[in-house]
């Protein structure tokens, strides 16, 4: 079980580092064109490995392969308007922050998943840590359509973790289930590639940052993501990718050098604190 956590924290991670990857990429690119690209990069990748995993004979239901596949790329879609927005860490740290207690909510009303309270205390932890973080250089620019593309963000995230959860719950093995979800989520998202910078995709900058966001947040982090997800509650899975945003403002300082307040760090503590609570859950 404690395999399972440790996967999940390492998606977050990865996840964690889709902000500073696109703040060195090429500027003038649409945020959807972005997200179309990293879904068609990651598929295909993702596809690639398929070739080189066991594979199961139980299909994947297609209402979970839909609800999953249109989650993931209304995620993709809505996640990086929402960081252009607002800036990578409110961004972030909306998006992340919200996903817990949506997924419980949308965990309860389509599997009938009960949050254990182990969960309820290590969300509650956390969401303290990710008010400290997102609140430690101030809301001065609070923008509310950036804000609502978050919160979208977050949900569709959480639909996209409850419905793959139940398929890789049905035996759906764990690379066939994210290379058919994101193979269709590409296809759903194919048409935001055109919508704008396109030409700047295609230069070395722009190919770089496509095949980073394909690899190591995209099909590193979500491979690691379904082998945690698929041993744990869906919501517990939402609380222990928190460690996102608490990644995504480390690598801000360390690399695009921004500064980390204090009361920053109080929050990445926080986070930190709650993740390390929710592991009571595999002893």
């Amino acid at each position: 079980m404690r395999n399972r956590y440790g996967a999940l924290v390492l998606a977050g991670i990865f996840f964690g580092s889709t902000g500073t990857a696109q703040a060195l990429g090429p500027h003038g690119i649409s945020t959807m064109a972005v997200g179309s690209a990293r879904l068609l990069c990651g598929a295909l990748l993702l596809w690639i490995f398929t070739r080189f995993m066991p594979r199961t004979s139980q299909k994947m239901d297609k209402r979970d392969l839909w609800l999953s596949a249109l989650g993931m790329a209304m995620y993709q879609l809505t996640f990086f308007g929402a960081v252009k927005s607002t800036g990578v860490a409110i961004g972030t740290v909306t998006a992340l922050g919200s996903a817990p207690a949506l997924t419980g909510v949308i965990a309860f009303l389509v599997t009938r998943e009960k949050p254990s309270r182990t969960w309820l205390i290590a969300t509650l932890i956390t969401t303290t840590g990710i008010i400290f973080l997102s609140s430690a250089k101030g809301f001065a620019h609070f923008n509310i359509v950036g804000f609502s593309l978050a919160i979208c963000a977050g949900a569709s995230y959480s639909l996209f973790a409850v419905t793959s959860k139940r398929a890789l719950s049905m035996g759906v093995g764990i690379s066939e289930a994210m290379t058919k979800i994101f193979a269709l989520s590409a296809l759903l998202a194919f048409p935001f590639l055109f919508t704008g910078g396109f030409s700047h995709l295609v230069t070395g900058k722009g190919i770089a940052l496509v095949l980073w966001l394909g690899l190591v947040p995209t099909a590193l982090a979500y491979l690691a993501y379904a082998y945690g997800l698929h041993g744990v509650r869906a919501s517990t899975a939402s609380t222990l990718i928190l460690a996102e945003p608490a990644t995504a403002t480390i690598l801000a300082a360390m690399i695009l050098n921004e500064q980390i307040t204090a009361k920053g760090w109080v929050g990445i503590v926080v986070i930190a604190c709650g993740l390390l609570y929710l592991t009571r859950e595999s002893k």
